[in-house]
């Protein structure tokens, strides 16, 4: 009776391993990244950004804008490891050019807040300053890429904020 025990019990050891492999957490950092990506696709007037927000899980929808030159959406949804995100998109059509605007805002996020700013850092298209202070971390960034970027993004005690600026030129402009 001993032994049958002794070996159901190693068996299951042997095995929950196994079986919690298929079971992550999702990180703040992961969730940060895809959070920002995400908000590139708005602000960089994507065609395909309202509905790649509501198949991420995103409550997502086009707002009543006042100017057929302005786009307006909205959404939010709870972001693992993050806690309940609200976005707001503006994007405004120029004759050069088109700016985008995209604000993310988690109140009393979870998770850790400095490794999820880190990875936003860390990422090739952008470049900037980042401030480690005792209430939080703090980036403001600008782009690589052809476009022009900026990035402001930070996580304290009271919020996780993702704050970006993307103008984008027509064709062959600035």
């Amino acid at each position: 009776m001993r032994s049958g025990l002794a070996l159901i019990l190693g068996l299951a050891l042997a095995v929950s391993p196994v079986l919690a492999q298929g079971k992550t957490k999702p990180s703040a950092a992961g969730e940060a990244v895809a959070a920002l990506e995400m908000c590139e696709a708005f602000a960089r007037n994507d065609a395909d950004a309202l509905d790649t927000a509501m198949a991420a899980g995103w409550d997502a929808y086009d707002e009543d804008s006042e100017s057929p030159f302005i786009a307006q959406y909205g959404g939010g949804r709870e972001i693992p490891g993050l806690g309940w995100g609200d976005i707001f998109v503006l994007v405004e059509t120029y004759p050069e050019a088109t700016l985008g605007y995209c604000r993310l805002d988690v109140a009393n996020p979870k998770g850790k807040g400095a490794e999820a700013i880190e990875a936003i850092v860390a990422l090739d298209r952008y470049a900037g300053d980042v401030r480690a202070e005792a209430d939080g971390t703090f980036a403001s960034l600008s782009g690589n890429g052809d476009e022009e970027s900026l990035l402001i993004t930070h996580w304290d005690a009271f919020s996780f904020v993702i704050q970006l600026t993307i103008v984008t030129p027509k064709s062959g402009e600035l």
